[in-house]
């Protein structure tokens, strides 16, 4: 997977980009960076969530 395909991978997330939680708020389905740019991210945290997603592929794919 790239950057670019993880940013634009389809979340359910409610309308302000937040992930699922028991609000009253009404859920959608969104852009991962549709998701982030709502929820105020700049680059640099982009970027670290990112690098936090590799490092959690890559374990995963140790283990096996």
């Amino acid at each position: 997977m790239t950057k670019i395909e993880w940013l634009e991978e389809e979340i359910f997330v409610d309308m302000f980009g937040r992930e699922y939680n028991l609000s009253d708020v009404s859920m959608t389905m969104m852009t991962r960076e549709d998701a982030f740019e709502k929820r105020g991210y700049g680059k640099k945290m982009v970027k670290q969530l990112w690098k936090e997603k590799i490092r959690a592929i890559k374990e995963e794919q140790y283990e096996r």
